[in-house]
C-alpha cells in the first residue's frame, strides 16, 4: 500500500488546489488577450465564482452556464466553436465523459478533417477517486482517437503552460487534472508559480540517472508518487549509486515526447513504466509495444492498476495503484 496519502483530505475541494487554480488562470490570461474565449458547462457560473473569481468578476458575460447534459455542452461547444468561439468546457467529473464520447469523437475530433479549417476546443475535466462509477480514467480512450489531444498535468506549472498552449493551438484537446494529486510538491517550489508555456508533445526528465540507470516513465498522480517514494528510497538508503534512475512525467499522452523516451532508454537499456490508469491496453502498452519494435533488446517492465471495477472506499482506490514496494523493486530488481 502505498505510504503517501493519496486519499482526500477533509475537504476534497481544497485537493489538488494549485493545480485547479493555475489551469483557470491560463483560462482568465487566455480570456484577456482573445474575446473569443469562452466557458461553458453545468453550473459553470457557480465553479467558476468558485473556482476562478478573477473570470466570473472580469468575464462573467463570457462564462454559460448550460443544462444538465454533458453530451450537450459539448455539442454546444462544437457549434460555438464553427463561428469562432474557442470554448473551454468544463465536465466536472472525467467520468461523465463517457456521455459525451459521440460530440468529441465522431464530431469535434473530425471538424478540422471535414472542414479544412482550424478549430480550438479544450474540454477540461478531472479525475476523481473512489468507485464504481466515480475515479475512471478514460485518458487511453480518448488518445486512440484522431484528432484528439490528450494533457495529464501533474504539476501547477505544466497545467498552467499547456492549458495556455491548448488555448492558442487550434485542435481539439481533452486537458485532465487529478483530484488525487496533493498541493504539495517534493522539491519543486518553483511549481506553485505560473507564466510558462509548455508545448504539447513535450515531456519533462525529472530526474536524471547515472550511467546504468533505469529510465522512468510516467504521468499525472505517479509522477508526484513516484518522486516521493524514489526520492526518499535515494536519501535512506546507502548501497544505491546517487542517481539510479531516470524520472520522466510525460505531461502528454498525444503527442507523446518519442524523441525523450528513445533518447534515454537508449542510455538506459531498461524501461519501468508506472501508470495511474487500468494496465491491459493503457498507455503504458503502447510505449512498450513501440520501444520493443524499435529497440530490440531494451528490457521494459510496467506497473498498473489491475482491469477491475474501482471499490467505493478511497483506501482500497489507493491500493489498486503500485505500492512503495512494487515501485522500487521496479528499479532495482532486473
Amino acid at each position: 500500500m502505498l505510504s503517501l496519502k493519496v486519499r482526500p483530505s477533509p475537504d476534497p475541494f481544497r485537493r489538488n488546489h494549485l493545480l485547479r487554480k493555475a489551469s483557470w488562470q491560463a483560462v482568465y490570461d487566455a480570456m484577456g488577450r482573445d474575446d473569443s474565449v469562452h466557458v461553458f458547462g453545468e453550473g459553470a457560473q457557480v465553479k467558476a465564482h468558485y473556482d476562478a473569481p478573477a473570470i466570473d468578476r472580469d468575464y462573467g458575460y463570457r462564462v454559460h452556464t448550460l443544462p444538465i447534459c454533458e453530451d450537450g455542452s459539448t455539442n454546444f461547444a462544437v457549434g460555438a466553436s464553427l463561428v469562432g468561439v474557442k470554448p473551454v468546457v468544463d465536465v466536472i467529473g472525467a467520468d461523465f465523459l463517457y456521455r459525451t464520447l459521440d460530440s468529441i469523437c465522431n464530431t469535434a475530433a473530425k471538424l478540422d478533417f471535414v472542414t479544412g479549417q482550424g478549430h480550438t476546443i479544450v474540454v477540461r475535466s478531472e479525475f476523481f477517486t473512489g468507485g464504481p462509477t466515480t475515479g475512471q480514467r478514460p485518458e487511453a480512450l480518448f488518445a486512440h482517437i484522431p484528432g484528439l489531444r490528450v494533457v495529464v498535468p501533474s504539476t501547477p506549472h505544466d497545467a498552467y503552460g499547456l492549458m495556455m498552449t491548448a488555448l492558442l493551438t487550434p485542435g481539439v484537446t481533452l486537458f485532465f487534472e487529478d483530484r488525487m494529486i496533493e498541493d504539495i510538491e517534493f522539491g519543486w517550489p518553483s511549481d506553485t508559480q505560473c507564466g510558462d508555456i509548455v508545448p504539447l508533445g513535450i515531456a519533462s526528465c525529472r530526474t536524471k540517472a547515472d550511467a546504468g540507470g533505469v529510465t522512468v516513465v510516467t504521468y499525472g498522480l505517479m509522477r508526484q508518487v513516484a518522486e516521493h517514494v524514489l526520492g526518499r528510497w535515494c536519501a535512506t538508503t546507502h548501497s544505491v549509486p546517487k542517481r539510479p534512475y531516470d524520472l520522466v512525467d510525460l505531461r502528454t499522452i498525444y503527442p507523446l515526447d518519442w524523441p525523450l523516451l528513445k533518447t534515454l532508454v537508449a542510455e538506459s537499456g531498461k524501461l519501468l513504466i508506472l501508470e495511474p490508469d487500468v494496465q491491459y491496453g493503457g498507455i503504458g502498452a503502447e510505449i512498450a509495444a513501440r520501444i520493443a519494435e524499435e529497440m530490440p533488446g531494451v528490457r521494459v517492465k510496467r506497473l498498473g492498476a489491475p482491469r477491475t471495477t474501482i471499490p467505493a472506499s478511497t483506501s482500497l482506490h489507493a491500493q489498486m495503484l503500485p505500492g512503495n514496494e512494487e515501485i522500487i523493486r521496479g528499479v532495482t530488481d532486473w
